[in-house]
């Protein structure tokens, strides 16, 4: 009779190991599934981040070589200036489609939005035939309405452009960024 005890009593303790191993491989799947939520997250932040960047920096890069574009932001009179930025074809003028994406999985959407602000004389002179311009871009990046993701960025980068002060811009004319508005005057630095 002791002996039928004993081996019920090994019985109840495997029994109460094997419950506390479950337990504790259920939280960590539990804890593993939400850290790869946290991770998919943060991801898709980056990736909309990186979307709004990559939109400003292509109306940037463009500034850069084509005077044409910034005579049509310039012509704007503070109205905003919108592109497209796709993955086959780059800067493209207009507001972004629904087929108009930045990856090649056509997820993701890039789209900015540039006005001028203020001309000034770059000499503080009344006769100064080249004036500084300044300009604001508005990129933003999200996912395609049909992908059902919550997550959107919006950068913003002030940037000036030294030009005559008919406000014609070649396309070989130099650009200044100096980022958030401030120059060199204010501790920024020039790119």
């Amino acid at each position: 009779m002791n002996m039928q005890r004993q081996a019920g009593a090994a019985l109840m303790v495997a029994l109460i190991i094997l419950l506390m191993v479950t337990l504790i491989g259920m939280s960590a799947l539990k804890s593993g599934l939400f850290h790869e939520r946290m991770a998919f997250n943060a991801q898709a932040e980056e990736l909309t981040f990186q979307a709004a960047e990559t939109a400003i920096n292509s109306v940037l890069g463009e500034a850069r070589t084509r005077g044409a574009l910034l005579t049509d932001i310039y012509n704007g009179g503070g109205t905003p200036t919108d592109h497209c930025i796709t993955n086959s074809g780059g800067l493209e003028d207009g507001q972004c489609e629904a087929d108009q994406t930045l990856d090649a999985r056509s997820s993701i959407q890039a789209a900015a939005s540039s006005v001028f602000e203020v001309k000034r004389p770059l000499f503080d002179t009344d006769a100064s035939s080249f004036m500084d311009y300044q300009f604001a871009t508005e990129g933003a990046g999200g996912f395609v309405q049909g992908a059902a993701m919550p997550f959107a960025n919006r950068n913003y980068q002030a940037w000036r452009k030294v030009g005559p002060s008919s406000g014609q811009f070649s396309d070989d004319s130099g650009l200044l960024d100096y980022g958030n508005g401030g120059g060199p005057q204010d501790g920024g630095e020039e790119g």
